[in-house]
């Protein structure tokens, strides 16, 4: 069946609807193409830095998700009532377990919140949650299903009386749709405190590229690709994200392996895509094929010296400024003072 679609995500773009970008890191305008799905939309390397992004790219990617409040809602409608779990659940609590080794309590900013399924378990945790979403439609669902605390805004609009003032920064499922990532982490500097940390969850780069060749090989590559560039704009290794990071004034405590996001196949049979977990059976290749990777992407990690490798699904990072960004923000902060 035909998916009913919640956002303005589309199967196929136009020439006329894309635009050529520099690399969103060091701005070099060479680069080497990957792929092309999507119709117009390509998959880059950068010929200096290496980062992998997309090139044509769709002008407005932040606003796949503004779309129809009844449509999302329709979506998601037994976890509202509390009659089903979301897919994502087990995801959200090994996230969470990990970042409450490093700061088990504050306040918690969930960047990019959607309909506030993180911060459902966040709240459940002990922390106090915030969210920022700029769908309007997906920020009204998560303060009137769940009662969030959610800013209609991106990061970058927050107000002055949240600079230095959260504990924890989750870009979860996030950092790959964010056009300018070093801009977007000055301003996770500017709200998060000095001894706050940044949890990071993005798709690995060398994952989508394993998955490109192996399907390709097989014959069974997908009518719309599998580097989801229309809404994902930044495709990160496990080197290129640590480069960013320590480029943006973030020193990295952690990098590890996520779980595989095993995603629902509802609107493969009814049009809709239910925010909850569909039966093992319905798609059980798929699901152990994710599994099955995951867990040979922990002897691969040892066999490539520690760097996250082909079979890994999504890269996970733990940060916190660095020593040297924290004295610069003190001796501003002082000198403003003085004056």
């Amino acid at each position: 069946m035909d998916y009913e679609r919640g956002g303005t995500q589309k199967d196929r773009y136009s020439p006329e609807e894309v635009i050529t970008v520099p690399c969103p890191f060091c701005g070099c305008r060479e680069r080497r193409h990957l792929y092309t799905e999507h119709g117009a939309l390509a998959v880059v390397r950068c010929t200096s830095c290496s980062l992998i992004y997309t090139s044509p790219r769709v002008r407005h990617p932040e606003q796949a998700y503004w779309g129809d409040a009844d449509t999302y809602y329709a979506e998601a409608r037994l976890i509202f009532e509390g009659r089903a779990a979301h897919h994502r659940d087990p995801n959200y609590w090994e996230e969470l377990r990990l970042i409450r080794r490093y700061k088990p309590s504050g306040r918690f900013l969930d960047v990019g919140c959607n309909m506030g399924m993180l911060l459902r378990h966040v709240r459940r945790m002990g922390w106090t949650g915030v969210g920022v979403e700029p769908s309007p439609a997906l920020a009204q669902i998560a303060r009137v299903q769940f009662g969030h605390d959610v800013y209609n805004c991106f990061l970058h609009d927050l107000p002055q009386s949240e600079d230095n003032a959260v504990d924890v920064i989750a870009l979860s499922d996030v950092f790959e749709h964010i056009c300018d990532p070093l801009a977007c982490l000055a301003d996770v500097r500017r709200v998060l405190a000095d001894d706050g940390i940044l949890y990071i969850k993005v798709p690995n780069a060398r994952w989508n590229a394993f998955k490109q060749a192996a399907l390709r090989l097989v014959g069974q590559a997908p009518a719309q690709g599998v580097w989801d560039s229309y809404e994902h704009v930044v495709h990160y290794t496990d080197a290129t994200l640590h480069t960013m990071l320590a480029t943006a004034g973030f020193e990295v405590m952690t990098m590890t392996i996520g779980r595989p996001i095993q995603l629902p196949v509802w609107h493969q049979y009814v049009g809709h895509y239910y925010q909850y977990s569909s039966p093992w059976l319905l798609d059980w290749r798929r699901r152990a094929g994710r599994s099955l990777c995951y867990w040979l992407s922990w002897p691969e990690r040892v066999l490539r010296w520690g760097s996250i490798g082909a079979c890994a699904p999504n890269i996970v990072v733990i940060a916190r400024p660095a020593v040297a960004h924290m004295s610069t923000r003190r001796r501003g902060r002082g000198e403003g003072e003085d004056r």
